[in-house]
């Protein structure tokens, strides 16, 4: 007979059985093991020697709790906006949904009424949410506190829409209503329609990461607001990605009205009147301006971006290029994101055929 509390006991073929629990499943119940012996000192050894394991044990830690310590250890590795903005899904929607559920009886059924909570939001922003929480799961799985719980999940699925770029005819009439010597914000918008480059990028964008030599542009930094002790700060901050820090060359013409621009500017920064960098919020009030003077639809000044890619794609540029150029981390993001454009580029590159004599 096996002491009260430890689970061993003389099974009827007369050797001894030690039970321990070794996890929790996906629905948080308790997985047993079994140790055997010839006698229950035997099994008692085995069972007090077993490899030490943090399965079973997770049964004070909480989940949110969880992902909060998990969040901690990550500050040091990943960029400060990324920091705040897992912060925000952490106290916006992990805590007040999870509250004090153990982490070990976290289960799948759980983890998708999580996710089917937050179906107000965008499918982007809901794989955001779900991305971060699966990443503290699987620490979680590693140290061995819980089963992988996630791999079946459903996420609501993103609607492909269409971008939204400017007609060849509105670009005339944009380019048309530019005054270069009167405000520097002007070459800024002719910097995003001719390269792509990301408001942020462009609020960053220094004289010498120009070469004017070589007719390159380089970006190395870009320009968030972000939120610190409560209040809303502007920062200068490393590329959003690895690929996003990039060198791009500059078409002839668009050198040429640079050249302009600084000769007539005293800024170390190409869009600043001043030496001090320009907010994003100021440059797209003055892009708003500069579409009600053109007469043109106000649409996000992301278009501009959308607009060069597919100026791009009309003009023949293969997709690894202009994924190259646009910062992307793969040609694959190019491909889903100009689906639509690249389809009429096929079509427009096959109708070549019809020129050829038969």
């Amino acid at each position: 007979m096996g002491r009260k509390g430890e689970n061993i006991y003389k099974r009827k073929d007369k050797r001894w059985e030690g039970r321990y629990i070794d996890s929790y499943n996906a629905e948080g119940k308790a997985v047993y093991k079994s140790i055997y012996g010839k006698s229950y000192t035997e099994v008692r050894l085995k069972m007090r020697n077993r490899p030490e394991s943090n399965k079973g044990k997770a049964v004070n830690i909480f989940l949110a709790a969880w992902v909060e310590d998990y969040l901690k250890a990550q500050e040091s590795k990943i960029k400060l906006t990324t920091v705040k903005v897992y912060e925000r899904y952490l106290n916006n929607y992990i805590k007040p949904f999870f509250g004090n559920v153990a982490l070990r009886k976290m289960s799948k059924d759980i983890l998708q009424s999580f996710v089917n909570s937050l179906s107000g939001r965008s499918p982007s922003t809901v794989k955001g949410i779900f991305s971060f929480l699966r990443e503290a799961l699987k620490k979680a799985e590693k140290d061995e506190y819980i089963s992988p719980i996630w791999l079946d999940v459903e996420l609501p699925k993103a609607k492909r829409n269409e971008v939204e770029v400017f007609t060849r005819d509105e670009q005339r009439r944009i380019e048309s209503s530019l005054d270069l010597e009167d405000n520097p914000n002007d070459v800024g918008i002719l910097l995003c329609l001719y390269t792509g480059l990301r408001i942020g990028e462009l609020c960053g964008l220094r004289w010498d990461d120009i070469d004017f030599i070589t007719g390159n542009l380089f970006i190395n930094r870009t320009v968030q607001r972000i939120t610190v002790d409560g209040k809303s700060v502007l920062r200068e901050l490393p590329p959003k990605s690895e690929a996003s820090r990039r060198k791009i060359p500059i078409p002839s013409i668009i050198v040429d009205k640079l050249k302009f621009v600084k000769k007539h500017g005293s800024s170390k920064y190409i869009i600043s009147t001043n030496d001090h960098i320009t907010d994003p919020r100021i440059f797209q009030y003055h892009y708003k301006k500069i579409l009600e003077r053109a007469g043109v639809r106000y649409v996000n000044p992301h278009t501009m971006r959308h607009t060069f890619s597919v100026r791009a794609l009309e003009l023949g540029f293969d997709v690894k290029t202009l994924s190259e150029i646009l910062g992307h981390a793969d040609a694959a993001v190019t491909l889903k994101t100009y689906a639509h454009s690249l389809d009429e580029h096929k079509r427009n590159s096959m109708e070549k055929f019809s020129d050829m004599s038969v």
